[in-house]
């Protein structure tokens, strides 16, 4: 009986749900740092119906351009700056990076495409601002 009432409890809470503990939605993005002495990155990763998949965070120098490319299904691919504004979606490669700071790249299926679901693989490149630059 106890059992019962603790679970109807919780039901009347609200349980939180999977997405939203789900590493990797926007609430909870997944930290991308390069290894020293490199400036690419490879990603791999599924969009899935329903999934709460795939909000990538990463920290950048103002003048740094992002290079990127995704092998998968249809994606729609947007970046959002340090200061929130940002491009979303439609983002172009290279991209420039006009502030320092934390950046947020997220993916999402492109649902007005067929094949909008599966594994995909991002490579990620951001080579250090030209030299003599001041951001």
């Amino acid at each position: 009986m106890k059992i019962a009432l603790a679970l109807a409890a919780l039901m009347a809470l609200g349980a939180p749900t999977a997405a939203l503990a789900q590493v990797g939605n926007a609430a909870m993005p997944i930290v991308l740092k390069m290894h020293r002495g490199t400036d690419r990155l490879v990603v791999h990763g599924r969009l899935t119906q329903g999934g709460a998949c795939c909000t990538y965070v990463f920290k950048a120098t103002a003048g740094q351009k992002l290079f990127w490319t995704l092998k998968g299904p249809a994606t729609r691919v947007g970046l959002t700056y340090p200061d929130g504004g940002g491009i979303n979606p439609g983002l172009p490669s290279p991209a420039d990076l006009p502030q320092s700071g934390a950046y947020t790249l997220s993916l999402s299926p492109d649902l007005m495409a067929d094949g909008a679901f599966g594994r995909f693989t991002l490579t990620l490149r951001i080579p250090p601002p030209p030299k003599g630059h001041q951001p």
